[in-house]
């Protein structure tokens, strides 16, 4: 019933401002899907570029990215700097509105669909189905820090999440995110970001926050963070809350089931390293495994704690090649636009001894299971090889201060530190299926079927 009246109200003034403005984007359309069809091959299994008679690099995403997602951003059929006019504005928003009855209707119904299968169920509890909880840094945020910065977060604005959804959602992307197509997977919906004033969470909960570092430190961004300790305290109270309604025996049943995401380190490196820069240094080995250590030993307390409440089934992502993503070849010019060692060291050690600790958890604490995600070599090895796996560019973002791409499909980078939804879906198609070289000693989908006994 909900759905069927924002169908009927939203619709009208679809097609009313379609009247007001058919002079100026008549035909626009058309012209856009002729651009992909002239610049784009049908056939899906090729990795061969289309050379169409415009052969500019940015005018064509691969054959297989434009399958999953290849939207052309925007109307604007220009290529270059980006203008923040009445104008612009305008056509912004009525992109918006044109594009509503695509794919993303379905997330606009979300909210509404999930209370009415919360009562569907009836007498069943969040025990009776998949259920993942998501904490991390900006890789995984799914808007809370919308709701702790409010208006002075850009993220939330266009052209943020425009390649699949119909508006900017706060995930730092420019669709979906890789626990979007990992919730997908499981058969569950969008798992809603912790903070929503009136988040159903009979899926589970996204707790991850932009910025957010293992280290309880201020955000260098000035922004409002949800470091993991605050991460790990939301997830507690989530956890009372459940006690209280479902009683402590479901609750504990619903947390051992449960599968938990993870995406930490990526900050505390990169801070960790800025504050030498600055100083015209670099730390020593010693000095970088030392601080490696620290940082996993803060991980490592926070999943015991969690264990402690009922946790069991551990996933993550682990931290990825720093030193090679745009923002920190242009941070730290003196490399002269190369990869910067230290943030390539750093996260290898990081990596190594995470699996070390995880691997001993699982030896120490009682049913505990995990999955490494290898998201440092997956990730370099389309930095290094963008043309192997669907890809234009692989060093180059699509969207910056002054540009923005047409195509985010040809790029693995949307902006200078995030990668865009086609290498999203990729990522966690490899995290959900993949064989013991990405993803071990279990994947994602053997995770979720694994037991508690």
């Amino acid at each position: 019933m909900a759905a069927a009246l924002l169908h009927c109200c939203v619709l009208p003034l679809s097609l009313a401002l379609l009247l007001i403005t058919i002079g100026c984007v008549s035909g626009e359309g058309n012209e856009v899907n002729n651009e992909r069809q002239s610049v784009l091959r049908t056939d899906k299994t090729s990795r061969e570029l289309n050379q169409a008679a415009d052969s500019s690099p940015v005018q064509y995403a691969l054959a297989e990215n434009h399958a999953v997602g290849g939207r052309k951003l925007a109307l604007f059929p220009e290529v270059g700097p980006i203008t923040t006019g009445w104008s612009e504005r305008l056509l912004g928003s009525l992109y918006s509105i044109l594009h509503f009855w695509n794919s993303p209707l379905d997330i606009i119904r979300r909210p509404s669909q999930e209370k009415d299968e919360a009562t569907a169920h009836g007498a069943s509890t969040p025990a009776d189905h998949n259920i993942l909880f998501i904490l991390g840094d900006s890789l995984f945020d799914a808007a809370n820090n919308l709701y702790l910065n409010e208006s002075n977060y850009s993220i939330g604005s266009y052209p943020y999440g425009f390649t699949y959804f119909p508006n900017a959602t706060g995930r730092v992307c420019d669709g979906r995110i890789l626990p979007d197509f990992i919730a997908e997977y499981a058969n569950l919906p969008f798992i809603p970001p912790s903070l929503q004033p009136v988040g159903d969470f009979y899926y589970g909960a996204n707790f991850a926050s932009s910025g957010a570092a293992v280290l309880d430190s201020d955000s260098s961004s000035g922004l409002n963070v949800l470091n993991l300790k605050g991460q790990v305290i939301q997830f507690k109270e989530l956890a009372a809350k459940w006690n209280e309604t479902l009683g402590a025996d479901t609750t504990r049943q619903v947390l051992a089931k449960a599968v938990y995401l993870f995406s930490f380190g990526g900050n505390d490196y990169h801070s960790y390293y800025k504050n030498f820069y600055d100083e015209d240094s670099s730390p020593t080995p010693s000095e970088q495994e030392q601080f490696v250590k620290y940082i996993v030993g803060n991980t490592t307390d926070a999943l015991i704690e969690m264990y402690e409440l009922g946790a069991r089934k551990i996933a993550f992502q682990n931290v990825g090649p720093m030193g090679c993503i745009p923002e920190c070849k242009t941070e730290f010019p003196k490399f002269n636009g190369s990869c910067v060692p230290d943030l390539l060291s750093m996260p290898t050690l990081n990596n190594k001894e995470l699996n070390k600790t995880l691997t001993d958890l699982a030896e120490r604490l009682e049913g505990f299971k995990f999955s490494i995600f290898d998201y440092f070599i997956t990730l370099m090895d389309r930095i290094e090889n963008p043309s192997d796996y669907g890809f234009v560019y692989g060093s180059t973002e699509c969207y910056s201060s002054s540009s923005l791409c047409e195509y985010p499909s040809a790029y693995v980078f949307f902006d200078d530190g995030h990668p865009t939804q086609s290498v999203n879906e990729q990522l966690a198609k490899l995290f959900w299926a993949g064989d013991l070289s990405v993803t071990s000693p279990y994947n994602m989908k053997q995770l979720f079927e694994e037991s508690n006994d």
